[in-house]
């Protein structure tokens, strides 16, 4: 599990440093020699190599100037090109050593156009901004940063691709693009939410190796965490040798409707990832028009007409609601009819739509899997101010239906009223029909085995088991060809960490 600061978080725990006797110059080499041994293994060596750094006037120029120096003691050649008036103390002491070494230094200006670039170098080093950028590129930078990015060679971020916004990860137009981000210390959360994604490139967390007293700064803060794919086993249930299948939950799933084959085929998948997903029976209830399919498709899966099931509900550890269902207001009746605010119970899809119409508070023990029309709708706002502010809008979310909220997404938000996780684990080729459906069907499954564990530690570990899945189907089948099924079917060899490459 790793812990994902904000900019303002991750200052505190600097200052705290520095307030213990950490010589803040000391923490600049420090973060320079891991992205100097960083940037030696994506180049694949040191010697007589060029290196173009970009340097800021801040304290990310001083770790860039830092860089360069440390590059050149290596048998590296560095070059720098100042972007303006290097300004804080520490910056200006690397500027002044480099000075000193006699490396190749020239001054970025408008006036001077491109003539600078002409050579090009193996690498380039963006030192500009870091955590620092906020608002917009002035026209100089901006046609600095699209020069290089027209470059194909290796791209390296300190700490933040210039122009991407720390905080909320927004990028603005002609932000430099790395095809690597150095992270010190930790992930911001610009770097979990940022947009668009492929600015970051391949992105590697380097340590500063600050003292652990200074991380008391930090107490009292709601943390924002990720599970990572080596916490996955570890997370999964246990079961006995003499298990049987009651011991591994019951899941009720209220989904499909009539009329439509597809939102069949959705509930199927829903049934079928709840099984792949350890429950021990699976019940689907539905229009009896409809049964044959969902039995064809998931067989494993118990079918009852709705209408018997409202009568007398089977028994059941969670109730899980949503795929395909239809909006009427029959649904919405028989959806409070199954539907226990004190038991376990999962909302998706359709019952998302109805609960927006009728909100309600859903309860502790309830968890909601909206993407972000979804959210939109349940909140009343637009789709673009759920996708401005992930954070946020789970957050209100949360306020509103006092339940436990997972805001799907390329960055999926997950929180409770204590906690805040978010799932960085995962695949475009998730971005296709029944994708949810089978989140929903995971989660569902893990809430009836992990009855203890309460619906938000369900819910991080289903978004990171179906991440793995779909990592590992879209290996097997390519980006474009993976199907859902593929997904729920790479459900075992995930838990078993056959994901290669992560």
């Amino acid at each position: 599990m790793r812990t994902i600061l904000t900019p303002q978080q991750m200052r505190q725990l600097e200052t705290r440093a520095f307030d213990l006797g950490l010589p803040s110059l000391l923490v600049m080499e420090q973060a320079a020699r891991e992205a100097v041994q960083a940037l030696r293994d994506i180049l694949g060596g040191v010697a007589g190599v060029e290196v173009l750094f970009l340097i800021g006037g801040g304290n990310n120029g001083g770790d860039g100037l830092a860089m360069a120096r440390l590059w050149s003691q290596m048998g590296g050649q560095p070059r720098l090109l100042l972007t303006g008036e290097v300004r804080t103390p520490d910056a200006r002491a690397n500027l002044a050593y480099v000075r000193a070494l006699g490396l190749p230094l020239e001054h970025w200006t408008v006036a001077g156009g491109l003539t600078a670039l002409e050579s090009r170098p193996r690498a380039v080093v963006d030192a500009v901004y870091g955590t620092g950028f906020h608002g917009s590129l002035d026209e100089g930078l901006a046609s600095l940063f699209s020069h290089v990015n027209a470059w194909a060679l290796p791209r390296v971020a300190v700490d933040v691709p210039s122009g991407l916004d720390s905080a909320s990860g927004l990028a603005v137009p002609r932000a430099f693009h790395a095809t690597h981000t150095l992270a010190l210390g930790h992930l911001k959360t610009g770097h979990a939410f940022a947009r668009p994604l492929d600015i970051l490139g391949q992105v590697r967390v380097l340590p500063l190796h600050l003292p652990k007293a200074a991380y008391e700064a930090l107490s009292g803060h709601r943390l924002l965490t990720a599970l990572e794919p080596q916490d996955l086993p570890a997370r999964l249930p246990r079961r006995a040798p003499d298990a049987h299948k009651g011991d591994g939950g019951r899941v009720l799933l209220y989904m499909g409707s009539l009329g439509l084959a597809g939102a069949a085929g959705l509930a199927a998948q829903a049934a079928l990832a709840c099984s792949r997903a350890g429950a021990g029976l699976v019940t689907l209830v539905c229009e009896p028009a409809i049964i044959p399919i969902i039995q064809s498709l998931a067989p494993g899966a118990t079918c009852l007409p709705i209408a018997q099931a409202v009568h007398k509900p089977p028994r059941h550890d969670v109730l899980a609601l949503g795929s395909g269902l239809g909006q009427s207001d029959t649904i919405w009746q028989n959806i409070l009819a199954l539907w226990d605010r004190e038991r376990p119970s999962l909302w998706d899809a359709d019952a998302l739509n109805l609960l927006a119409r009728q909100p309600q508070p859903l309860g502790p023990q309830a968890v909601m899997t909206p993407h972000p029309g979804e959210a939109a709708r349940l909140l009343g706002c637009d789709t673009a101010d759920i996708t401005a502010d992930p954070l946020a809008a789970a957050s209100e979310l949360q306020a509103r239906y006092q339940c436990a909220v997972v805001l799907k997404g390329a960055a999926t938000v997950i929180r409770d009223d204590r906690r805040v996780a978010v799932n960085l684990v995962g695949s475009p080729a998730l971005a296709k029909g029944g994708s949810g459906d089978a989140l929903a069907g995971i989660i569902a499954a893990l809430m009836a085995q992990h009855r203890p564990a309460g619906p938000f530690e369900a819910a991080r570990t289903g978004c990171l088991w179906h991440g793995l899945a779909g990592r590992l189907a879209a290996r097997r089948q390519g980006l474009l060809s993976t199907l859902t099924t593929d997904v729920i079917d790479c459900l075992g060899p995930a838990a078993l960490g056959e994901d290669e490459g992560s």
